[in-house]
């Protein structure tokens, strides 16, 4: 344990010393990531789909703030798209421009959550961020994830209709046939399930972390996690929805391993050592618990040079003769 809240530690220290690099460096790979699953769930011919594009768009986004990275990632999969169908392009854009205001309103701040529901959907572990929301952020975060969430089903029902947005009506893309689609992704009980316990998930999880008892982020995510595990599984059920339990399950396992990880570098407390001290005003008591966080200095390591040392003995001596 001790060897692991060391590396803590060294990573907090480097990622302090070169955050100005850092920061950059990470949201390029979250992008680079982002484009490269866009552009293989996609797959249609496009300017925005070479390898030159998604390169030039990661690296030039990433020194810019997360709500321009949100409306850049956006305008790509709006233009893909708009390869596919005008029609649907347009409706799509509708819905994009009503969730971006709706966004920008509540949670600008929250930007980060658009990108990662999706890619955390594709990895099949999004179970985390429902968990790490709450964990992080004030119940406002149920804004941005759900409409993260939408917008993976919205890149989701796209991609499994590619071929019928392309031969609608015998060939004729007609608005007729774009609206069915967008029926599709508005009608679809999964995702308002899915948004449901994850809403359900983030607030829970905030609340249990907020309290006064020991291991309070812990049992956040146990509870979140089982939380959102039986809501997806008896909403399956009644809805009658087919969705797997084994990847549900594994889906889950994965998810709350990685939110402990979080947990552990954000939040690590030794409840062994806690306090509880009173105080008083003029107008109140106070009752304070005080937990102090585990802190270990990492050991420095001091190398004695003996070679120099023997070599200027030789040195000197060597003038003695």
């Amino acid at each position: 344990m001790v060897k692991l809240l060391e590396w803590k530690e060294k990573i907090k220290n480097i990622y302090a010393e070169h955050e100005v690099y850092m920061q950059p460096l990470l949201k390029f790979l979250i992008l680079l990531i982002a484009m490269i699953t866009i552009k293989f769930n996609f797959n249609v011919d496009n300017i925005v789909s070479s390898w030159i594009i998604v390169l030039a768009f990661s690296i030039i986004f990433a020194f810019l703030p997360w709500g321009m990275i949100v409306t850049g990632l956006l305008a790509v999969i709006e233009l893909d798209i708009f390869s596919l169908s005008m029609e649907l392009a347009g409706m799509v854009l509708m819905l994009i421009l009503v969730m971006l205001i709706l966004f920008f309103r509540f949670a600008p701040e929250q930007g980060l959550f658009l990108i990662f529901v999706p890619l955390a959907f594709f990895l099949k572990i999004p179970y985390l961020i429902p968990i790490a929301a709450g964990l992080l952020f004030a119940p406002t975060a149920v804004v941005s994830v759900t409409f993260g969430t939408m917008l993976y089903y919205i890149i989701d029902t796209v991609c499994a209709h590619k071929e019928a947005i392309t031969n609608i009506a015998g060939g004729d893309n007609t608005p007729t046939g774009s609206f069915t689609i967008v029926k599709l992704f508005t009608g679809n009980t999964e995702m308002y399930l899915i948004m449901a316990s994850f809403v359900v998930t983030v607030l829970l999880v905030y609340f249990i972390r907020r309290m006064s008892v020991n291991n309070a982020w812990l049992i956040a995510i146990i509870s979140g996690g089982l939380l959102n595990f039986v809501i997806i599984m008896v909403g399956s059920l009644i809805l009658k929805i087919d969705y797997s339990t084994l990847w549900l399950t594994i889906g889950m396992i994965l998810s709350l391993a990685l939110a402990y990880i979080l947990q552990f570098f954000v939040f690590s407390l030794d409840y062994t050592r806690t306090e509880h001290t009173q105080f008083e005003d003029d107008e109140y008591y106070y009752y304070v618990k005080a937990v102090p966080k585990i802190n270990v200095t990492a050991p420095e390591m001091n190398v004695k040079r003996i070679n120099a040392q023997r070599k200027k003995k030789n040195f000197s001596r060597g003038n003695k003769k």
